[in-house]
């Protein structure tokens, strides 16, 4: 039983007592829970920090539909021919500035900083049009994946958005034109 007991030292004798109880447990359950806690807080920050990720994601996919909408009704608000082929650009910075389109790719650069924009419309001719009386606009928006956001691809860098629209034209481009229904 000696085995177990330590000698002790009493308090107000400073002599050697015989037997005394074994002592550190409570320290030692105090250093697990407070690990036990430590790893919890730890887990509890590693997803904050991947739900930051996704939600910074996520906004800057809403942004670029919300612009891709945007063009998509300039566009349907005025379908003649040459308001159309305004819309045309491979960058950006391809559109006249203070067309409707110029002012478009401004926000795209303002909200999605280092984004190319492509917008492609089918040729104003009976062979290069998807649907009699409609013209079809590819809408592309293409920006760079920041810092720790999460593409949903692995090894990929950029972030896509595309729309494609079909959208009514005008019979004719005289100021009262009107829309073809044939």
């Amino acid at each position: 039983m000696q085995f177990f007991m330590k000698a002790c030292f009493s308090p107000t004798t400073h002599k050697p007592v015989v037997a005394c109880k074994q002592g550190g447990s409570m320290l030692l359950e105090a250093m697990l829970g407070i690990t036990i806690f430590s790893f919890g807080v730890l887990s509890i920050l590693a997803l904050q920090g991947n739900a930051m990720r996704h939600v910074s994601s996520t906004s800057a996919r809403t942004s670029a539909m919300q612009l891709i909408q945007r063009v998509d009704g300039l566009m349907r608000v005025n379908p003649r021919t040459a308001n159309l082929d305004s819309f045309q650009m491979t960058t950006c910075t391809s559109a006249s500035a203070t067309s409707d389109a110029g002012r478009w790719s401004r926000a795209v650069a303002a909200q999605l900083p280092g984004a190319i924009c492509n917008v492609v419309i089918d040729a104003d001719t009976a062979a290069g049009r998807s649907i009699r009386c409609f013209r079809r606009a590819v809408v592309t928006i293409t920006w760079p994946v920041r810092n720790g956001e999460v593409t949903g691809v692995s090894g990929t860098t950029n972030n896509t958005a595309t729309n494609v629209a079909d959208i009514q034209t005008v019979w004719s481009d005289t100021p009262n034109g009107m829309l073809c229904n044939t």
